[in-house]
């Protein structure tokens, strides 16, 4: 079974996140977590604790009627529904409620909160401050089966193949057709042999294609990429998550998530590294990372 923390404030975007979600796990035994963080601002006349019981109350109706309305909706019985409401800041509830309990995926819908990359929105504090998977659905995002998956990050930075697990059960469940883009950049570290070969090994049974593009900025790359290119779902593995990192755009998937174009899947990266292993004889393969 997989757990979905989805995230949800009512608006537009969430909603749209929310039917997304239902479709993409629609063939998956799935419980489904709705939270909704909202803030607290006591006036002159009622005190903060008031304010605080008050308006907790009063999202929390609003989320039992909406789970209440999912559970008559859904038509098998492998989709569960549960909700909570969180006063404070949604990083605060978010990172309580992953302290608590595992999920598989966090899910919010993308809106553009923000005044600009730089300062950034909530899907991007999310990608830079959560330990766990993130998928950020553009409000304009088509409810379609998902049929080609790309890959896109500096693979020669992977050093736990099995950060790649939730892509390969996406693309094998799916059964879509998966593709590993590089963007070579300038003064790009190069890909060995064996890096790819583990890769390659990994994600056996799927065969993935590769692409490669040439582009001033791994930014730039993707972008023409996805914009000369059916895609369903983009996947990136962020690495750069420093201020100063920022500040010298080096944050590529902290960009992608800012104003997504296409659905899109961060994978949280722990920093471990595989363990040594003896790897398949696969010298017939076209190497291209």
């Amino acid at each position: 079974m997989k757990k979905i923390l989805l995230l949800t404030d009512f608006s537009e975007a969430s909603r749209q996140a929310l039917t997304y979600a239902r479709a993409f796990f629609g063939d998956t035994v799935a419980d489904f977590h709705l939270l909704c963080a909202h803030p607290v601002e006591p006036d002159s006349f009622y005190g903060a604790k008031h304010v605080s019981t008050t308006a907790r109350a009063a999202f929390t109706d609003a989320l039992c009627d909406l789970v209440a309305s999912l559970r008559r909706e859904t038509a098998n019985d492998w989709h569960t529904f549960r909700s909570s409401a969180c006063p404070g800041p949604l990083l605060d509830a978010v990172t309580d409620v992953l302290a608590n309990e595992t999920y598989d995926y966090v899910v919010i819908g993308a809106k553009k909160d923000g005044t600009n990359e730089l300062f950034g929105n909530t899907a991007t504090t999310l990608v830079r401050y959560l330990n766990a998977n993130l998928l950020v659905v553009p409000v304009d995002s088509q409810i379609r089966p998902i049929r080609r998956v790309v890959l896109a990050t500096d693979f020669a930075s992977l050093t736990d193949c099995k950060l790649l697990c939730p892509v390969k059960d996406i693309v094998t469940l799916k059964g879509a057709t998966l593709t590993l883009l590089t963007i070579d950049t300038p003064h790009k570290q190069v890909v060995t042999t064996e890096q790819e070969l583990r890769i390659r090994q990994f994600l056996t049974p799927v065969e993935p294609r590769t692409a490669r593009l040439e582009a001033p900025t791994a930014r730039q790359g993707i972008d023409a990429y996805v914009a000369g290119h059916p895609i369903d779902l983009l996947i990136s593995i962020p690495k750069h998550k420093g201020w100063t990192d920022i500040l010298a755009s080096n944050s590529v998937t902290r960009s992608l998530v800012f104003a997504p174009a296409v659905p899109t899947l961060t994978l949280y990266d722990s920093g471990s590294r595989d363990k040594p292993q003896a790897i398949d004889d696969l010298s017939n393969l076209d190497y291209a990372l």
